[in-house]
């Protein structure tokens, strides 16, 4: 029995055609369940991307400062601002202002509260007191960012006394921090230098706003001596000398009369 069905199953041959047939269909099917495979992760791998992609731009549009508030008065700080008005970084040009900038929790705040509450803190009300002056300045940038921050400010700072807001430019940043100054500070110093060439901007950073205030003053009356020496003639030079010398034996001759 079990001979006659190996010599019936032996004589079953399939033919090419049925194995060409049977090699393309599992063929499709093998490249369809890839296919399907493919199809299935795609939309995980887009959505993955573009959130790769929005993590990224949105960090760098959110940490990109677009401009630049200088507070000083004897701290010297700078607030950087993005472009949706958050306080992205708080730095200082000072020993004064480091401890003020670690004294505050203003990062992430907007900027209009992030200067009250400078103007509000302990060491800036006690020297505003003792009439020191604070001025703040905003660095212009491109755009309306910068003109509407320091409208703002100028109304917030209205009821401050000895507080005063300006403007700067954008290209003065960069030899301002050259120089180891704010930009307020540097604004101050290209002021006196107008007045007076020879200020050193070692001599700016070690005063307060409210001493820089008083030179400019002082400058403006002209009524800063200038510590230059006298040009003398020489007949008068010798003359002088000749009467410094008499004024001396006068004086030599009365001391030893006086004995």
């Amino acid at each position: 029995m079990n001979d006659r069905l190996k010599e019936a199953f032996s004589q079953v041959k399939a033919g090419e055609d049925l194995k060409e047939k049977t090699r393309a269909f599992l063929g499709e099917r093998t490249r369809g369940s890839e296919r399907r495979k493919r199809i299935g992760y795609q939309p995980y791998v887009s959505a993955a991307v573009c959130l790769l992609f929005f993590m990224i731009g949105g960090h760098w549009l959110y940490f990109t400062p677009t401009a630049r508030i200088s507070i000083d008065v004897n701290p010297s700080i700078e607030l950087e601002i993005n472009r949706f008005d958050k306080v992205v970084s708080v730095d200082a040009y000072n020993d004064d202002g480091r401890e003020l900038a670690d004294s505050l929790e203003i990062r992430f705040m907007g900027y209009k509260e992030a200067v009250n509450q400078i103007l509000e803190n302990e060491t800036v009300t006690a020297l505003l007191s003792d009439n020191e002056v604070l001025t703040i300045t905003v660095i212009e940038s491109e755009g309306e960012q910068s003109v509407r921050i320091l409208s703002n400010i100028e109304s917030s700072v209205a009821r401050h006394q000895n507080t005063y807001c300006y403007s700067a430019d954008l290209e003065e940043v960069a030899p301002a921090h050259g120089h180891g100054l704010s930009c307020g500070k540097y604004r101050a110093y290209l002021e006196v230098q107008k007045l007076y060439p020879e200020v050193t901007t070692e001599q700016i950073q070690g005063m307060t706003m409210g001493e820089i205030q008083e030179l400019m003053n002082a400058l403006s009356e002209n009524a800063l001596p200038r510590e230059e020496p006298e040009v003398v003639p020489d007949s008068q030079s010798e003359e002088s000398s000749h009467g410094h010398q008499q004024r001396r034996r006068r004086h030599g001759n009365g001391h030893h009369g006086s004995q």
